[in-house]
């Protein structure tokens, strides 16, 4: 919309002077009107600029001080008169009167007519307007060409300031900058001041600024999100000139907002690829999953790599009670996600994140060995609660070496954070404790563990006839009862010479004395190994 000081400085009505220094020129004027008499207040609409020759106050320029009080209340843009024609000159109180409303009173020229003045004010402004429209959909049409070619939104922003001719920032919803325009990209210190701004006086001070383009900075919310909203922040808004519009920056978010959320959709679809991958690896009931060195390109798609070193951590939103809003969750599930891949991989890109079935639980995977993770898990929680008002927690598994032991990791995790929120308890922190042998035995390779156990039992080690089987089973029994024979001729109902004879037949295929106390454990440990080890 046009105001009056864009009016006065048209060359056409140059003639046009302001009577006084107080007045408030930036008001906009929506409409022009014609009167000459004193209860228009009730017939003009707000933000019209009234013209009139004051014949009805000639003599007496007193009643033009209510006259103006009642305008301002309506308020109109401003009170041009045509002195020329009766007035001559304003009374000082008038002026004074108008000076303490910031009221706008203009002369109008003696050249100048009523009707032809007010023909060509509302010309100028229905112009402007349409030059404003015609200006916001060019934007918006730019911007919906970029959407279509599916530019990212980087270049959109990038373009969007080259447009507009300022520096222009997106800020996601975690407050960090998503992409920069104008002299923001290689202006380190004044995106450092932009920013300054926004979290110190913007979101401190909860200013909402956005319509007041005469400030250094203005921010906008782009609700790609209905509950975390994206901000654009444009620095130099002052400088923003004709034929700028409100509209034009309306119509240029609108369509930043669709790319956002499209590309979040695109992102969540991935998403819910590569956990369902990753599940499927955790519940996997098959013996021999694929081989990672013999897939390393495969496997790369989701981020996993080839290591000794692997630790399932489980991410949890607290539950919180009474919210039943299945938009607001949605949108946190997300950007809960997002937010915990842009932490995680600015720690160490290694770092894979999965969704979970449950919306409100996430699987972090480090590949490689990070002495201060719990440290970072507590700095997490700290840092969720500003962006999303609720809390987390974390359930953490063992450390494993080898690729097919991440279930082991994963069941763990999975274990120790049930294990807590079943206690109703929130914004913990806990590592799963072994119980057994068991967790201790899955930090071997399983590169070394089958050529122990291989080596260690011989053919007993995987039997696939009954008659190993038998042997396999006696031998198990009798180094679990201290090689007695007696107990272990009692506890499989056999003759005692008949486990004479079976563990004979066992130190013939082992080539080793059983009794011996180390052949002994060895053979406990690789019998055990063999039967509670996947490998």
């Amino acid at each position: 919309m046009a105001t009056l000081e864009d009016i006065l400085q048209v060359e056409q009505f140059s003639g046009l002077s302001v009577l006084n220094d107080k007045a408030d020129l930036n008001h906009i004027v929506e409409s022009v009107d014609i009167t000459e008499t004193p209860d228009v207040m009730n017939y003009t609409t707000a933000n019209a600029l009234l013209l009139t020759t004051g014949m009805i106050f000639q003599n007496n320029q007193r009643a033009l001080i209510d006259f103006i009080r009642e305008l301002h209340t309506v308020p109109i843009a401003g009170l041009a008169i045509k002195l020329s024609r009766f007035l001559q000159k304003l009374d000082q109180e008038v002026i004074d009167f108008a000076n303490e409303l910031n009221f706008p009173l203009i002369e109008i020229p003696s050249h100048w007519k009523l009707g032809p003045l007010t023909h060509h004010i509302s010309s100028f402004i229905l112009d402007e307007e349409t030059e404003k429209l015609y200006y916001a959909l060019d934007i918006q049409q730019k911007m919906n060409r970029m959407l279509i070619n599916e530019y990212p939104v980087s270049t959109m922003i990038h373009q969007m300031a080259k447009i507009l001719k300022v520096p222009v920032m997106l800020i996601n919803p975690f407050h960090l900058v998503e992409s920069k325009g104008g002299h923001f990209e290689n202006d380190q210190k004044a995106t450092q001041q932009a920013l300054k701004f926004f979290h110190n006086t913007y979101l401190e001070q909860k200013l909402k600024n956005e319509h007041d383009f005469q400030r250094d900075y203005v921010v906008l919310e782009v609700p790609a999100f209905k509950y975390f909203p994206y901000y654009l922040l444009i620095s130099k808004a002052y400088t923003l000139s004709y034929p700028f519009s409100h509209l034009a920056l309306e119509q240029a978010i609108n369509t930043l907002s669709f790319a956002i959320y499209k590309n979040s959709k695109i992102r969540a679809t991935e998403q819910h690829e590569s956990s369902q991958f990753f599940t499927s690896l955790m519940y996997s009931k098959d013996p021999a999953p694929i081989d990672m060195r013999m897939n390393p390109e495969f496997f790369k798609r989701y981020n996993l790599k080839h290591s000794n070193y692997y630790q399932v951590i489980i991410c949890g939103v607290d539950k919180e009670e009474g919210i039943e809003n299945s938009v607001y969750l949605s949108e946190r599930h997300q950007l809960t996600f997002d937010w915990l891949y842009s932490m995680m991989t600015d720690l160490d890109n290694d770092i894979s994140v999965f969704g979970l079935n449950d919306q409100n639980k996430y699987a972090i995977l480090l590949q490689k060995r990070h002495t201060y993770y719990l440290d970072y898990c507590r700095f997490l929680q700290k840092e969720y609660q500003k962006h999303f008002n609720s809390t987390i927690s974390f359930g953490i598994g063992h450390e494993v070496t080898d690729f097919k032991q991440i279930p082991m990791s994963f069941v763990e995790a999975n274990d120790i954070y049930d294990t807590y929120v079943e206690k109703e308890e929130k914004e913990f922190l806990n590592t799963y404790k072994s119980k057994n042998v068991e967790e201790l035995l899955q930090l071997v390779p399983t590169d070394k563990l089958r050529p122990f156990v291989t080596y260690t039992l011989g053919p007993l080690a995987y039997p696939d006839n009954p008659k190993d089987q038998e042997l396999k089973k006696t031998l198990k029994t009798f180094v679990e009862h201290q090689c007695d024979i007696t107990q272990t001729a009692n506890i499989l109902f056999i003759h005692r010479n008949t486990v004479k004879y079976r563990i004979k037949k066992c130190e013939e295929l082992l080539n080793m004395d059983i009794t011996h106390p180390k052949n002994s454990l060895d053979i406990r440990i690789a019998i055990y190994t063999s039967e509670h080890i996947a490998m």
